[in-house]
């Protein structure tokens, strides 16, 4: 069963057409790579999926059920994603343990289990030492760590990754990449990756979604 299925989607900004007639599926568990370059549309297409902006035609599935199209509107907190954004999308009044603390509230109520999780992300993306700091006393990579930390804290069916290894040095994007990779292992999570570096696919997504240049992203 697709983990996204995704059928003749549209979406234009006023006059500019940025998705004509997207289609694509990716089963559940496995990965693709929106790959193109800036300005083709790859994060508008992740913001459809995730519920953050509606499609003018087509139709959206998550794991075998719609959620855009056709009368159907599933609100974005309901769809069971994670979602890294290009600008990471921080909160600046938190901390890098309250990130996740949030998020994980209502999916573990008991503190000590909570705690317990948010330990656990803190060492997998290795930011145990800042665990206090603010997103502004953070740099950019430790900063994209936490973005990847906090989509998958709660164990998302869908992950979706907008340029997620930008900011990574080649170690830490690798160790990023592998964490990753053991969710969708572990956790039957489908991944859908957008980027304009080829390389960031590699072991991530199992096949290339090509996209041709638009006017707006």
């Amino acid at each position: 069963m697709p983990g996204v299925e995704v059928e003749g989607v549209r979406k234009r900004f006023g006059p500019r057409v940025v998705l004509d007639d997207v289609t694509f599926a990716v089963e559940a568990g496995e990965g693709i790579c929106l790959f193109g370059p800036s300005g083709c549309g790859k994060t508008t297409l992740l913001r459809v999926i995730a519920g953050l902006d509606r499609p003018d035609a087509g139709r959206v599935t998550l794991n075998g059920e719609r959620v855009a199209g056709e009368g159907v509107w599933m609100p974005p907190e309901r769809r069971g994603i994670g979602f890294v954004f290009q600008d990471f999308a921080l909160w600046p009044h938190m901390s890098v343990e309250q990130h996740l603390e949030f998020v994980l509230r209502r999916r573990i109520p008991v503190r000590g289990e909570r705690r317990a999780r948010v330990d656990a992300m803190l060492d997998l993306v290795q930011l145990a030492g800042v665990r206090a700091a603010r997103p502004a006393r953070l740099s950019g990579g430790e900063q994209q760590r936490l973005a990847i930390a906090r989509a998958l804290a709660v164990e998302p069916s869908v992950l979706l990754l907008d340029e997620p290894f930008a900011n990574l040095d080649t170690a830490n994007a690798q160790r990023v990449k592998s964490s990753i990779m053991a969710a969708m292992q572990g956790c039957n999570v489908t991944v859908v990756l957008a980027t304009h570096r080829r390389e960031d696919a590699a072991g991530l997504a199992a096949r290339i979604f090509p996209m041709g240049e638009s006017v707006s992203e």
